[in-house]
């Protein structure tokens, strides 16, 4: 397909939950919007996350003592405004796109060698409520040590003579990521959105006021202004522009593991700190859990990174530090995954800031050009009305306004897959990954994976050699991208 020059008041390039909820948001205020995604939309960190819809609580137990933070009242107004706007966009999505999430009882285990007491929970809780008060319910609940009502899982937890307490409170998981992408990206179709997966740009040129953007088919599009949505790539795309400028992202890495764990896991997540006194979160997907997270500086292409033997070895040597009951092994695995976290770079901080950022690349030669580091997935909508203002200042919309539609109609069963045909896939991991999330099941699709393929073929035309080679890539793909560790394992004990 090749585009016509056509002018667009914005142009876009990223399609993951960033980039699609700026172009919903701005196609919604009646501008004239084109979104290009060199893979697949929503393909990147926005499916490779850990899923989870914070409610503030990291910012204000983030590893500082309380009277650290009292004694740099900077960083504890800073912190206290992260958490209320955190607050602000957990109730907003809660509210508006309740299908798309998943209500669970998170527990954090306190011990009495922690920096933080039971009564300094209290506290937090007390100010999470105070920053949006009249929204959706926290359900904070603290147990004493032993206290016949504590959820049975803390049977699993280690240094159990050691524990002060555990508090418990409601958080919710995003079922999932990649639907909500793609659900914003349809209503800025029908708003009038220009959207191109597998369409690189290779190339931005400023001209008469704006921006050239040449594509991978050679094809051009024309923008006022750009916004670099990118993730990792986010400094590679602004150097196609012309720039020169530092890096404006660090790139971290992260695995996850899929387990099944004992009933008393059933709904309910943790909140645990492994040995490098990092988060290490324990959360119920589905029929199962997953358990993650790693932090690793990466300088790689992340287009195809995979969880490596060692990521998954350390991963569930810190999982069994923290429940060591469960005595996990390889074999317990059900799949794993990997992702690169655009963070912000930042020199004071060798694994970047999580200070979501919107550059103006202006003083970089690149007028009319911004890029966002640091976007997860709960303050999409946050980013993008910054964004839309930005835009505001410089461009008006050509078009009438129209209210965003944020929930789409809920489908099931050969409907929902008829359905996504529409929204642009390339292949049956296309399909099977992000349109449908049959990838996420124990089984990662595979039982559903013929009765998907037969059942687009039609409208695809897709023959049945076609259908044979699509299932074997799917295979294949999930194989490696999600692959389980092998078999044979070192002889040791702990890892990294």
């Amino acid at each position: 397909m090749t585009i016509a020059s056509t002018r667009y008041d914005v142009a876009i390039i990223g399609g993951g939950i960033n980039g699609a909820s700026a172009a919903q948001h701005l196609s919604s205020a009646g501008y004239r919007v084109f979104l290009a995604e060199k893979d697949d939309f929503a393909e990147g960190a926005t499916a490779r996350s850990s899923r989870l819809l914070h409610c503030g609580l990291r910012h204000l137990a983030n590893g500082a003592s309380p009277g650290d933070l009292l004694k740099h009242p900077v960083r504890l107004f800073q912190s206290l405004k992260t958490v209320r706007e955190d607050m602000a966009a957990r109730d907003e999505l809660v509210e508006s796109i309740p299908g798309r999430l998943k209500p669970m009882t998170f527990c954090l285990p306190i011990y009495k060698q922690d920096i933080y007491r039971p009564w300094n929970m209290d506290i937090a809780f007390g100010l999470l409520r105070l920053a949006h008060p009249g929204g959706v319910a926290l359900d904070y609940r603290r147990f004493r040590p032993n206290a016949d009502d504590m959820p049975s899982l803390a049977r699993h937890l280690r240094n159990g003579d050691q524990l002060a307490g555990m508090v418990t409170f409601r958080e919710y998981i995003f079922d999932w990521p990649e639907r909500i992408a793609l659900d914003a990206l349809a209503d800025a179709r029908r708003k009038g959105a220009e959207l191109r997966n597998y369409t690189k740009v290779i190339r931005l040129e400023r001209e008469n006021n704006g921006w050239q953007l040449t594509l991978q088919d050679k094809s051009r599009v024309s923008a006022s202004i750009v916004l670099n949505l990118s993730g990792a790539w986010i400094d590679e795309v602004s150097a196609s522009a012309g720039s020169n400028s530092v890096a404006k992202c660090q790139p971290i890495s992260g695995i996850h593991i899929a387990l099944k764990l004992p009933i008393e896991f059933e709904g309910h997540g943790v909140f645990a700190f492994n040995r490098l006194a990092e988060p290490l979160y324990c959360l119920p997907w589905r029929d199962h859990h997953y358990v993650g997270l790693t932090r690793r500086p990466y300088s790689a292409d992340p287009t195809n990174i995979a969880a490596t033997d060692d990521e998954i070895d350390w991963l569930l040597s810190e999982t069994n530090h923290c429940f060591p009951n469960l005595d996990l092994k390889r074999d317990d695995v059900l799949y794993s995954w990997a992702g690169v976290n655009p963070l912000t770079a930042d020199p004071a901080e060798p694994l970047g800031s999580r200070e979501i950022k919107i550059h103006d690349h202006a003083p970089d030669g690149l007028p009319d050009f911004f890029s966002v580091t640091a976007g997860p997935i709960m303050t999409h909508r946050r980013v993008a009305r910054r964004l839309m203002e930005r835009v505001r200042n410089r461009c008006e919309p050509s078009r009438p306004v129209s209210p965003a539609i944020y929930e789409a109609a809920p489908l099931s069963g050969d409907e929902f897959i008829f359905n996504a045909i529409t929204e642009n896939p390339n292949s049956l991991c296309d399909l099977m990954l992000r349109r449908l999330g049959y990838g996420w099941d124990l089984d990662q699709g595979r039982s559903k994976a013929l009765h998907v393929a037969e059942t687009v073929a039609p409208s695809l035309e897709w023959s049945t050699t076609r259908i044979e080679q699509e299932i074997d890539s799917y295979a294949k793909h999930v194989g490696e991208a999600r692959r389980r560790p092998s078999t044979s394992r070192p002889d040791q004990e702990t890892i990294g």
